[in-house]
């Protein structure tokens, strides 16, 4: 069955409508949505509906791949495969049931690997492949104990042994069945062990009869009588009819299968009344009452018809023929046994097409595994293919970033000549906002792109005319709106870079001149509506302005230019970084690092630009500006052109595998290795600025549970939520990362007192939150810090896993009577 994507708003909204389903509720709460979808397919199941339920499986499937919650779409496809199979259709369900392992797999669930392989090893056995079931079902098996899952263990168990039966191996089955019972009796699970007790009874049977054990068949029985499990009494007690009948005990058999008949009726169980009355009316042909075995073997042919219970059909005709030969109603036998020869031959017929089936289905089988062989590994000659023009696409990417750099720089150098005649201001600026940012605690990768991109804030100074730029006395209104326009002219100027440099600078351009308080230009941004880049340069451009001499004005003392600084902190400057500004400049740092990058230019410039070279450069500065301009825009065009196409195409792809290295699926946190790659940078930064570094593991102790009672999908939504709820309390100060499974990480930065007093109220609203939404789940955390904990930050994950695992042991030693509060093991 073909069904495609919801790709526009109206096939949503028909979507919705068919299943009555609200659109916001969607958008608010998508995984709610489908597990509603999920549940009306298992409800349609239930009533044997199944193109109702392939429909809501499907209808789910979509909205799981829409919003990307893989989780989900790995329980829909599991889901699918059961309703093929159903249905026939093996193919198409060993199609979904595989695509299910596989994202399993992906998102490290062990418990859905170990269940989709339980229903292959199914399909497979269906095909009549039983050597192949068995693997699947044994490979089930291994991934089942690895994980602890005993209630999975018995299934699967349970599940070996019926294949094993249907394979004719019953001595393999007792093994598996028996397995699983001693499992069952260990964790006191009524319902298995009456399983394995009657699948092992219906075994023995098949064996000789020396093999019959009286005490599995009492067992058997008196295990279903004490829990309540009637059908599997009722299956019990035709085990013990069927027993009797074969050491040609006529009485006993009578009264067992009569139980079983009773029973059945009493609650409905037509397969039960089935196969009671088909062995009643048997057994009453020669050693009952003939006329009795007559109205039985009718009501059995009138149950299996009703059933669709070819077998049951057969044997019924045949029973039938036997009884009315010996009646000497030969016209009845005849017509009897006339049916019975029907009803083999129609079972002979569907056994040949299954056969036939089965070879075609393997065929298609070959020859799907042949051509995702093929696509394989035309993926990975394409990926090949990729990678190579990937490292293309970054040598010329780097190549034009350089000509931009070199461009856009002395566009600033001949701007900033025109204002300043050493050129030295955007040095200044550039190194003073680099010092404001290193104060700040910010990375390095960052202060260095600030301190090359502040040196462009003035770059948009080069289409302001010199009657503006050069007054010396105060600006008109007409004219200090012109000079305004130098922000936009320097935004324009350096739009359509791909850098990190170029963005910044643009922003810095744009933005420099903004003001706290929402009075700066040009678009009167407020507070922290200014990107940081532009606040931080805007402190360091006017300390730089006040402290050097301009035509418009004279140079002022350092002591008058922090005064300044201070007093228009909150309304021109960010108080925060006006504070850490005036700390820096006072310390003494800036003219220290101004004198060190002097020394340094001085080494490796062989000749200085003076005044005489500047005032010649002047001269004909007014016809090369122009001419620099048009060169620069015509040379980013032409050579952003031919690179854009490939940009694009690799750009898109670079960015899925990125997303897929570092980013959990599921719930869209950064995943191990993420945290591996961020826990080495946030190290060092901690070493080399000696701050506290923290790290919380937490562990949801109680999933596999929720798993157990609700289904894998309630699994998947509580740990979606987990991750949400973790983010909303910790990633103001940290970054939260899901580690696979139920275990999660958080990165903490902040003091580390503070977090070890907070941790377990935030653990405890967190639990409560949860509670709120509907799930009674706990949370195990450890804390770590350094350096306190740990004598290197790389080991900070191991401490607190540790202290992590010591809570899990105590919540589990606490006695059941008490009352589980949130606790924390903290360093």
């Amino acid at each position: 069955m073909t069904q495609t994507m919801p790709g526009s708003s109206e096939e949503l909204v028909e979507l919705f409508t068919r299943h009555g389903i609200d659109k916001q509720f969607f958008f608010e709460q998508p995984s709610q949505v489908i597990e509603l979808l999920l549940a009306n397919g298992d409800e349609a199941l239930e009533t044997d509906d199944f193109q109702l339920a392939e429909h809501s499986y499907f209808d789910a499937l979509q909205l799981a791949q829409k919003t990307r919650l893989l989780g989900l779409e790995a329980s829909i496809k599991n889901a699918l495969s059961g309703v093929m199979d159903m249905q026939g259709k093996q193919i198409e369900a060993l199609h979904f049931v595989e695509e299910a392992l596989g994202m399993y797999a992906t998102l490290q669930d062990y418990r859905g690997q170990a269940v989709c392989l339980c229903n292959l090893g199914g399909i497979q056995a269906t095909l009549g492949q039983f050597d192949v079931a068995l693997d699947t079902l044994r490979s089930g098996l291994e991934v089942a104990k690895s994980i602890d899952d005993t209630r999975l263990v018995m299934n699967i168990l349970l599940n070996i042994g019926l294949n094993c039966v249907e394979a004719g191996l019953f001595e393999n089955s007792l093994l598996y069945y028996r397995e699983a019972r001693e499992l069952a009796i260990l964790k006191n699970d009524h319902d298995i062990h009456a399983n394995c007790l009657v699948n092992e009874c219906f075994a023995l049977l098949s064996l000789p009869i020396e093999r019959h054990s009286m005490d599995i068949f009492e067992q058997a029985l008196k295990v279903s009588r004490q829990h309540n499990l009637t059908n599997l009494e009722i299956e019990a007690l035709n085990n013990f009819g069927c027993y009797y009948e074969q050491i040609d005990n006529w009485d006993d058999a009578l009264r067992y299968y009569q139980q079983a008949h009773q029973f059945a009726q009493n609650i409905e169980y037509a397969d039960g009344q089935l196969n009671a009355v088909l062995n009643l009316g048997k057994v009453n042909i020669g050693h009952g009452d003939p006329l009795r075995a007559a109205e039985q073997l009718h009501e059995a042919l009138r149950l299996a018809t009703q059933l669709d219970r070819p077998k049951s059909r057969r044997d019924a005709h045949q029973h039938l023929a036997r009884l009315y030969k010996q009646a000497g109603q030969l016209d009845l036998a005849l017509q009897n046994f006339e049916a019975f020869h029907a009803e083999e031959q129609g079972l002979s017929s569907t056994e040949r097409d299954k056969t036939t089936r089965t070879l075609m289905m393997q065929f298609d089988m070959e020859r799907a595994q042949t051509q995702t062989r093929a696509e394989r590994e035309q993926r990975e000659h394409a990926e090949t293919l990729q990678a190579r023009a990937e490292e293309q696409v970054r040598e010329r990417t780097a190549e034009l970033e350089q000509t931009q750099m070199e461009v856009v720089g002395r566009l600033a150098m001949a701007a900033e000549f025109r204002d300043d005649a050493t050129g030295e201001h955007t040095r200044r600026v550039g190194i003073g906002a680099a010092l404001i940012a290193e104060s700040l605690g910010l990375s390095r990768e960052f202060i260095e792109t600030l301190e090359i991109a502040a040196r462009l804030h003035d770059v948009g100074k080069i289409g302001i005319p010199d009657a503006v730029l050069l007054k010396e006395s105060k600006l008109s209104v007409v004219e200090f709106e012109e000079m305004k326009r130098h922000t936009l002219i320097g935004g324009r100027l350096l739009s359509g870079g791909k850098s990190e440099v170029l963005n910044m600078a643009r922003q810095i351009a744009l933005t420099h001149h903004e003001r706290w308080d929402g009075n700066g230009y040009p678009y009167g941004l407020t507070g922290q509506e200014i990107p940081l880049v532009g606040r931080i340069v805007a402190l360091a451009d006017v300390f730089d302005a006040l402290m050097h001499k301009r035509p418009y004005k004279a140079a002022w003392e350092k002591v008058d230019v922090l005064a300044e600084l201070a007093r228009q902190r909150g309304r021109h400057f960010d108080p925060e970084l006006t504070d850490a500004a005036l700390l820096m400049f006072s310390s003494g740092q800036y003219e220290a690092a101004l004198l060190q990058d002097s020394q340094v230019a001085s080494v490796s410039t062989s000749s200085e630009i003076t005044p005489a070279d500047v005032a010649s450069y002047q001269g004909a500065l007014h016809w090369e500006l122009e001419a620099t301009r048009l060169q620069y825009e015509q040379l980013l065009e032409s050579r952003t052109r031919e690179l854009e196409i490939a940009r694009y195409q690799a750009e898109v792809q670079v960015e899925q595998l990125r997303r897929a290295a570092f980013t959990d699926v599921m719930t869209d946190l950064h995943n191990r290795r993420a945290f591996e790659t961020d826990l080495l940078v946030f190290a060092e930064q901690a070493q080399h600025h000696g701050r506290p570094l923290g790290i919380i593991s937490l562990d949801l102790d109680n999933l596999k549970h929720v798993n157990d009672v609700g289904g894998h999908a309630s699994g998947d939504a509580l740990i979606i939520l987990v991750a949400q709820q973790l983010q909303q309390h910790f990633e103001p100060s940290g970054r939260v990362y899901r580690m696979g499974g139920d275990e999660y990480v958080v990165l903490l930065w902040s003091d580390p007192e503070q977090v070890s007093r907070e941790l377990v109220g935030e653990i405890g609203r967190l639990e409560t939150e949860l509670e709120r939404r509907g799930h009674s789940a706990t949370l195990s955390a450890g804390y770590a810090h350094w350096p306190d904990d740990v004598a290197q930050p790389e080991h900070l994950l191991r401490v607190s896993d540790e202290r992590m695992y010591e809570q899990k042991r105590r919540r589990k030693l606490r006695p059941a009577s008490l009352p589980v509060t949130p606790s924390t093991v903290l360093g």
